[in-house]
């Protein structure tokens, strides 16, 4: 993005960055964060706010509340908007049973939170930034005297040595309903890895149903971790020292990775 480029050249875009599980909890064998980008956010929100008003429902829609048909019925609907719309979704999933983080965060949560923020930020632009981004993230703990946005859209900066963060502001997810979308995305593709690893015992109907839903909309045939996605390595523009196993969602909607810490050496960023 050359400084000298007219004001009407510049592409731009906010994304909606959401994450799943517990870090220090042994009930979640997964920590995920996930990234919606959209170029026209306004658009996905007014088709949604007409959904909601179809269903007269004013609640919060998440993974986690997936438990009720109006709930169901309203979170295909958000989907089919995501489908609808130029938008793109992609994920990092740690195995928390691999990733010693004692050893290189000295089990600092908010540090672990912030380098995969980062990372999967990588991810997600690429080796050549084409666009200003606006990033809007779930609300996360962060100690005092830090700052997390700061942080983040400083060292993307840095990194690309281009204008390539806008901003970053955390805010509740109940104020947004393309987090609310962010996290039923995330939370389906980590319900169905957990599937594959066995973990669920007893599905939830309506989640099941919805990720049945989500295979069908996608055409995914026995799940979503079955195919490696290897258009191109990840890892060689995203940092040397980070190895994932990267998974290809048809439609180029929706891009999933799992983080290996046995071929990562040292942490991600310092």
């Amino acid at each position: 993005m050359p400084t000298n480029r007219h004001f009407k050249d510049i592409q731009s875009c906010f994304c909606f960055l959401d994450e799943t599980g517990l870090i220090h909890s042994s009930r979640d064998k997964f920590f995920a964060l996930g990234i919606m980008e959209c170029d026209d956010p306004q658009r996905l929100y007014n088709k949604i706010r007409k959904i909601r008003h179809k269903f007269r429902y004013s609640e919060e829609l998440k993974w986690a509340n997936l438990d009720r048909k109006i709930r169901f019925d309203a979170a295909r609907e958000f989907f089919d908007v995501f489908l609808q719309e130029k938008a793109i979704f992609n994920c990092i999933i740690l195995n928390k049973d691999e990733l010693d983080f004692d050893k290189y965060y000295n089990n600092n949560l908010y540090k672990v939170y912030r380098s995969f923020t980062i990372a999967l930020l990588k991810m997600m632009i690429g080796p050549n930034p084409e666009k200003v981004i606006i990033i809007l993230a779930d609300d996360y703990f962060a100690p005092d005297g830090t700052d997390l946005e700061i942080t983040i859209k400083k060292f993307i900066n840095d990194h690309y040595k281009k204008f390539v963060v806008a901003g970053v502001c955390q805010i509740d997810s109940k104020s947004s309903d393309l987090l609310q979308l962010a996290d039923l995305i995330l939370g389906a593709i980590l319900y169905d890895l957990k599937k594959r690893e066995g973990i669920v015992r007893k599905q939830n109907r309506y989640k099941r149903k919805f990720l049945n839903f989500v295979y069908q909309k996608l055409n995914v045939k026995r799940g979503f971790f079955v195919h490696n996605w290897t258009r191109f390595n990840i890892a060689n523009y995203v940092s040397p020292e980070i190895s994932r196993k990267d998974y290809f969602i048809p439609k180029n909607k929706i891009r999933a990775s799992i983080f290996d810490p046995k071929k990562s050496n040292r942490k991600i960023e310092p």
